[in-house]
């Protein structure tokens, strides 16, 4: 009987403890991440500078997450540390998951004190469902005094030369070293009368923002003015951020400017001809700029059948200050018309050129007139003796 008691209690004993583990299988346990969610984020560590101001993208994963409620809190903070969550524009407290992890449901945004110490911080976020399920999540913030490379401002050719007048370009770029993303400003101490222009992916810029680890090229463009003196110039380019001040000098060598006047002798641009007479014009042509002018061609543009021939159409050299006359034959031609006329004559080389623009009054002949006189005095001679011999009759 004794034994028949002690078998019953045994069987009684083993029951409950099964349907204590079919409990404990069934019943989710409150704080259990591995049967409800998990909260987590791709970058729980990393590494900052004291000052700095950096987010984490929270993402939640797990089937019970699934059209639930979610808040969210901090459970631990370092002294000094602040933080609050942020989705869209607005600050929050409580998301709605979907649970399948492919979405940002919130990002904490943290700033790190100004006097914060180096060496590692931990920040505990947390989670809690509508269903009592929760997740904490540990975020390190190590912080550095130092950042992770020094930025650079680099310009390929630094050193340029040509004449006043020229543009020249500079191709540089800006690398970002840091840990976060910089909007650099850019400025120039050219001298006055020089423009200075950023150019990034085709579009004239005055900033450029430029990702953390990453570089951007920048065309500058630097633009003397047309007689500048002769000489070498330095032109400091900066590139200004929130954090850091990089510069860069171009070197420009102004090698001298290029200029050339063509007029004549006297001054005048005017002058009288004759139809099928040739008239002379003395031109004079200067180099009025700082450098020798080579292979200086003349030519002309005048009335339809005129005729303009030179002494010599082209100066093979003249040098800077000095000047070189050249007689210039215009014809007018066989119909021109008493009137004024315009003729242009060009003096031009590579680097520069000039026109004169000459005013032609063609004028009818002294002898002709003369003649036309002569026949209409016999004319009227004439007509004088007709009427007086044979008037009466």
């Amino acid at each position: 009987m004794k034994t028949k008691k002690l078998f019953v209690a045994n069987h009684v004993i083993a029951g409950a403890i099964a349907v204590a583990l079919l409990w404990l299988m069934l019943v989710p346990m409150k704080g259990q991440a591995a049967e409800g969610f998990s909260l987590y984020t791709e970058t729980p560590g990393i590494r900052v500078t004291a000052g700095d101001s950096v987010s984490f993208a929270l993402h939640l994963a797990g089937g019970n997450a699934a059209g639930q409620d979610v808040s969210l809190s901090v459970a631990s903070m370092p002294d000094g540390f602040s933080g609050f969550f942020k989705s869209g524009s607005y600050e929050v407290s409580k998301i709605h998951a979907s649970g399948d992890g492919s979405d940002t449901i919130a990002t904490f945004q943290v700033t790190v004190p100004s006097e914060a110490a180096e060496g590692v911080h931990t920040i505990r976020v947390r989670a809690v469902s509508e269903a009592g399920l929760e997740d904490e999540l540990a975020l390190e913030l190590t912080v550095s005094g130092l950042e992770s490379g020094e930025s650079n401002f680099y310009v390929e050719y630094p050193d340029q030369e040509g004449v006043s007048g020229t543009s020249f370009s500079y191709s540089t770029t800006i690398a970002n070293n840091t840990l976060t993303t910089q909007n650099y400003n850019f400025s120039s101490n050219a001298p006055e009368g020089w423009q200075v222009s950023f150019v990034s992916n085709s579009t004239q810029v005055s900033s450029l923002e430029v990702e953390s680890g990453q570089s951007s090229a920048v065309t500058i463009t630097v633009t003397p003015p047309d007689m500048v003196d002769a000489g070498a110039y330095q032109i400091g380019c900066a590139a200004t951020s929130a954090k850091e001040q990089l510069s860069t000098d171009l070197n420009v060598t102004i090698l001298g400017a290029y200029d050339m006047e063509l007029s004549t002798v006297d001054g005048r641009l005017s002058f009288d001809a004759y139809a099928k007479k040739a008239s002379d014009v003395t031109l004079k042509v200067t180099n009025s700029g700082n450098i020798d002018l080579e292979n200086i061609s003349l030519s002309s543009s005048a009335p339809s059948g005129w005729e303009v021939s030179f002494d010599s159409s082209t100066i093979d050299s003249l040098e800077a200050g000095a000047s070189a006359e050249i007689t210039a034959h215009i014809t007018p031609g066989d119909n021109a018309l008493t009137g004024d006329y315009v003729t242009i004559i060009s003096a031009s080389c590579a680097n520069r050129s000039d026109t004169a623009e000459f005013r032609v009054t063609v004028k009818t002949q002294t002898g002709w007139g003369i003649f036309a006189i002569v026949i209409i005095l016999a004319v009227v001679a004439g007509l004088y003796y007709v009427m007086k011999k044979y008037g009466r009759r």
